[in-house]
């Protein structure tokens, strides 16, 4: 009987859902091509095939997350724009935040690990990885900083642009902290402060 062949979309779906995991354990230089070709049972030639490298397959994993959270902060911008009100602030950030928040609490512990080999990444400068990012996130980002120009029209944009990054680098920070530590705040908790913070930054900018 002849084995039955994966079609090739099953196959780069396999990929990348091994990829992920595996990238986070082990980290980028630590994991091989050959094991995660085992893990995901396909043959060393269908990674190259698909992805080309290692680097480009796990940029590709990078953005497989970064779209899942740019949907549903999407979704909470179109819930906030709704609203007959004008958004404050605090409420931009929390839609911005939120999706955040949860991927790094998802209760995925491999999640967590992801986030923090990402920014290892990008503090590193890799350039590639830094570009395809801030390309792929630049839809959400520019819409956020629209509702907070209007919700903070005293507010320069330049300023709100580079407070935004601050924020983001601050709640990143803060959850791979709490990710390590034995005891920690809800993540209502942690996404209130979050908030709070970040509104008090950019109106201070």
């Amino acid at each position: 009987m002849q084995r039955r062949a994966i079609p090739v979309a099953d196959t780069r779906e396999r990929i990348l859902a091994h990829a992920g995991p595996l990238f986070a354990t082990h980290g980028l230089e630590g994991l091989g091509i050959r094991q995660l070709a085992r893990a995901a049972r396909v043959n060393l030639a269908a990674v190259n095939y698909h992805f080309g490298s290692k680097h480009a397959l796990f940029r590709e994993v990078c953005l497989r997350h970064l779209r899942a959270i740019d949907a549903l902060r999407s979704a909470e911008l179109d819930a906030l724009e709704a609203r007959p009100a004008r958004p404050t602030a605090e409420r931009i950030l929390e839609a911005h935040l939120r999706p955040l928040v949860a991927f790094a609490r998802s209760g995925d512990p491999t999640n967590l690990l992801f986030l923090r080999l990402v920014m290892a990444q990008v503090a590193r400068r890799d350039p590639r990885l830094v570009e395809v990012l801030a390309r792929e996130g630049m839809a959400v980002r520019e819409r956020t900083l629209a509702l907070l120009a209007k919700a903070l029209p005293g507010a320069a944009a330049d300023d709100l642009r580079t407070g935004m990054i601050q924020v983001i680098g601050a709640a990143t920070h803060l959850l791979m902290t709490e990710g390590a530590a034995r005891r920690r705040p809800s993540a209502a908790t942690t996404l209130r402060r979050l908030v709070a913070h970040g509104a008090a930054g950019l109106r201070a900018a």
